[in-house]
């Protein structure tokens, strides 16, 4: 199976463009999280790309070598030298690698196993499949479990699969164990009161099962 060129955890900033979130995600940079997601899909895209400009040269002050994503807007991407994440909806990955080259790192949200078997997913870097678990944040869509998170492992191999929805400190082995080469987190530390300690327990837990 192959490893990750990047850390094994990724904060989904969700709602970055509001500036007490983001503070959020800064804090937990400055915890050692080392892979950013950008993400609001409520933002419009002058708003997207101006906020994403300013808090892109936040988390690269807050610390060297930080990954950072950007969800859909791969114009945005393209400006701030970033990866880009797609999905069903929106440009397939050849098409933001077209317009990011070769080296650029993209990724593609999945749900079911068939989405790591078509052309519009050829050349992905990894995944981010979800909702392994129930999570807030999508709260009428069912989870899948554990079953069909090692499936697409199975399928997907060998692109890292990084889980996500629901996941807790607490949940990270069992995923790793189905074949999560690491997780994305949203609202373990991006909704709680305390997001630098939140995120040093993420990272504890990787660390302990790191293979």
């Amino acid at each position: 199976m192959a490893d990750l060129p990047y850390p094994r955890l990724a904060l989904i900033a969700d709602g970055f463009t509001d500036d007490a979130r983001a503070d959020r995600a800064v804090e937990a940079v400055e915890a050692g999280v080392r892979w950013v997601h950008l993400r609001d899909h409520e933002a419009g895209p002058d708003t997207f790309r101006t906020k994403a400009q300013a808090f892109a040269a936040r988390l690269r002050t807050a610390a060297d070598g930080v990954a950072i994503t950007i969800n859909s807007h791969v114009d945005v991407a393209e400006t701030l030298g970033a990866g880009a994440h797609v999905g069903w909806r929106g440009p397939a990955v050849s098409e933001a690698r077209s317009v990011l080259g070769a080296n650029a790192l993209i990724g593609y949200s999945a749900h079911e196993h068939v989405e790591a078997e078509g052309d519009r997913t050829r050349g992905v870097d990894y995944y981010f499949f979800s909702p392994v678990f129930p999570t807030a944040s999508k709260p009428d869509q069912p989870s899948t479990g554990i079953g069909p998170l090692r499936a697409f492992c199975q399928v997907a191999s060998p692109v890292p699969v990084l889980a996500l929805g629901g996941i807790t400190p607490e949940r990270v082995p069992v995923c790793r164990e189905a074949g999560a080469r690491g997780v994305a987190v949203l609202s373990g530390i991006m909704d709680v009161e305390t997001p630098r300690a939140a995120a040093r327990a993420y990272l504890r837990a990787l660390n302990e099962v790191r293979k």
